[in-house]
Parts: C-alpha cells; structure tokens; sequence
C-alpha cells in the first residue's frame, strides 16, 4: 500500500516537489539584493524627506509622492531582506504583498506614459518657432486626471510666484519679428503670450493689445491681461502645457519597460526562494 502511495505521488507530484532539484542559491541572491535595495531606499527616504521639509509649497508636490514612494520601498525592502534572511513565510507574505501593489503601480504609470506619448503634439504656428499649446488636443480622461479645478489655483499661484515669465520678459526692446523666431519653452509659451491665433499687436513681450476690428472667439484670447499676475495664468494654453510639461519629465516609455522588467526579475528569485523555504518546511 506504501508502494501504490509512492506511485501515486510520483505521477501526481505537488506543486513544490518541481523544485526540489534546483540547487541555484535564490534565497542568497534575494538576500543580497534586498542588502543593496535597502541601503539605497533608505537614503532616497531620508533624502527627500529633508527635501520635503525644506522647500517650499510649490515643489512639494514633487517630493510628497517621493516619501510615500520610498517609505513604501524601504518597509518591502526591510521585509524582503528579514524574510531571506531567517527564512520566515509570514515575512515573504508581507513582502509579496507589497511587491504586487508597487508592480501594480509601476505597471500603472507605463501605461499612462505610453498614453501619454499618443497624445497630440503641440501645433507650430505658421511662420514662426513657436509652438502653441490647445486644451483641447488632449483626450478627456488626460485631462481629468493632470487638470483639477480645486488644484489649479495651487499651480497658478505657484507659476506666479515662480516669476516664470522674467527671462522672456527681460529684453524689453526686443521686436515682434525676433519674439515670432523664438523658441520659448511650453510655460512659456502657454502662460507668458496670448495665443498668436488670436491676432493681438505685439507691443512688447509683456504688452499685447487687442484690435476693435478683430473678433476674437477663443476664450483664450479674452482671459489675456498684460497685469504681471494674470498674463495667460487663466488661460487653456496654460493649463495644456502643464500636461505638456509632464509629458517632458516623464521617464521614456523604454525606461518603465525596463524597470518592469528588473522589478519583475527582483521578484521571481525571491518567489523562488520562498518555494524554496516552504518545500525546506514541509520536510
């Protein structure tokens, strides 16, 4: 009877029993990555935490998400590294829990940079090296998620109080034809000038007036002041340049791929050194 249990075990071998041959250290690598990936998020954590505490409100909504991010990283690095090392299931757990939530939002963030790059590139105005920005070219759901009406006010404030216009402002004797030649940045050229579509007479970079014989149908064109705290802070073409501005300090679509990749590589040797320990316990 024995014998037949023998048998049986051997045509229908448990799901551990497949890795009882494979001799590769998994739990000895997981261990020194964990070493290597806790150091590191550590001093992310105690980097922006002082970074935090020491600018201003503007730049904290860079630094804020930065803590959550590399508190979460170092309590799963911390349970990772504890979890090889005295070899615990209930530390694996806590450690894979986390590790699915942070693939998760890894995954999240290359999809929604690899929607990103689809979005409508910025319109270059006929005869001039200017590009325009519209709220529009951008599809709803972009918009919903970067432009919230109860934030933006934070962000206005924060491009006025940034003087982000001062170096387009500085040469004052500059003439329409060299402002038209330009390459502004897209703050700049969403937030600093009225759109050129709208048809208003260049004074000087700070002071455009608005022709009686124009008719102006854009919304943009009427929200323009020449009052240094509103210029086009109010306007769409500020708001799509922020979008814009994502866009240029997001990491490349190749770059989250590979961080996928990596994190994922991280994670099998230590789903393997889990098995390992459990198929360990079961004998």
């Amino acid at each position: 009877m024995a014998k037949d249990k023998e048998e049986q075990n051997e045509e229908n071998p448990s799901p551990l029993s497949c890795f009882k041959n494979i001799s590769f250290p998994f739990n000895t690598i997981f261990l020194i990555a964990n070493s290597i990936f806790l150091a590191t998020s550590a001093f992310w954590f105690v980097t922006v935490s002082m970074l935090h505490y020491k600018t201003d409100e503007c730049n904290r909504f860079v630094t804020t998400p930065g803590i959550f991010v590399s508190f979460s990283l170092l309590f799963m690095t911390l349970a990772g590294f504890y979890a090889a090392y005295y070899k615990s299931d209930c530390l694996f757990r806590i450690h894979f829990f986390i590790f699915f939530l942070w693939m998760f939002v890894v995954v999240a963030k290359a999809v929604f940079v690899y929607r990103l790059n689809n979005e409508t590139d910025p319109r270059l105005y006929p005869g001039t090296k200017i590009h325009e920005f519209r709220l529009e070219d951008y599809s709803g759901w972009v918009r919903r998620l970067v432009i919230k009406d109860d934030e933006w006010y934070r962000t206005r404030r924060c491009l006025v109080k940034g003087n982000v216009c001062n170096k387009l402002f500085s040469n004052q004797n500059m003439s329409a034809s060299e402002f038209r030649q330009m390459n502004l940045t897209p703050i700049q050229s969403g937030c600093c000038k009225p759109p050129l579509s709208c048809g208003l007479t260049y004074v000087k970079p700070n002071i455009w007036t608005m022709s009686r014989y124009h008719n102006n149908v854009e919304d943009d064109c009427k929200t323009w002041n020449n009052t240094a705290n509103t210029l086009c802070f109010d306007c769409d073409s500020c708001k799509a340049v922020t979008i814009a501005d994502l866009h240029n300090t997001s990491f490349s679509l190749t770059f989250n791929i590979l961080h996928i990749v990596f994190s994922l590589s991280i994670g099998v040797v230590g789903w393997f050194a889990w098995l390992r320990i459990l198929r360990e316990t079961e004998n």
